[in-house]
């Protein structure tokens, strides 16, 4: 009967240790998600609606502005929550021409075409190809000519001895004559060096 109080001993004992390092480990989890969750509410994690022009940069995404009535402002702002669609109101300060621009996402011009559609707005027409080709064939502001003093023409450069430095080769032979006259002339050696 010994044998089995100091199991029920052993049991109790391991239990206690497995329920306190239980505790231990729920008590680090509660931390750890409120800090989770504290970092979520600084960061401002807004899907839907009007929002901050640093929360639209977060995205890395290119801007698309829109102008827009200032009577349908209204109206717009409760299709962009029905579409799903992050924006930023901007009016120029000092200026009331009825009109203000709404910046966005280029992850959301989808969604801003759909509203402006259902706002009755016509859809921006896209460009022609062949405008676009003759916007890349147009005349550049700098004629490019076959050479360019200060980059070249790309082709090697002929190498003519200019006056201003002399010649390598000359300067050799004359080394070589004046070393020849005063008979010291070295000796070509081949010399091993380990």
């Amino acid at each position: 009967m010994e044998v089995s109080g100091e199991v029920a001993d052993l049991l109790v004992k391991e239990g206690l240790e497995v329920t306190s390092e239980a505790a231990k480990l729920a008590g680090k989890g509660v931390v750890n998600v409120t800090a989770l969750l504290a970092a979520l509410l600084k960061q401002n994690y807004k899907t839907v609606g009007p929002a901050s022009v640093e929360r639209l940069n977060r995205e890395n995404a290119e801007a698309v502005i829109v102008p827009l009535k200032q009577e349908d402002r209204k109206q717009f702002k409760a299709l962009a929550k029905k579409y799903g669609v992050l924006y930023v109101a901007v009016k120029k300060r000092g200026e009331d021409t009825g009109i203000i621009d709404i910046i966005s996402n280029a992850n959301y011009a989808a969604q801003l075409n759909a509203v402006f559609e259902a706002m009755g707005y016509p859809i921006p027409e896209k460009r022609q190809p062949q405008e676009e080709q003759a916007a890349k064939k147009a005349k550049s502001r700098a004629p490019q000519e076959t050479r360019s003093a200060e980059r070249g023409n790309g082709l090697k450069q002929q190498t003519t001895p200019t006056a201003d430095k002399p010649s390598v080769r000359s300067r050799l032979e004359v080394l070589r004559k004046t070393a020849q006259e005063q008979g010291r002339v070295p000796a070509r050696t081949h010399e091993i060096i380990r």
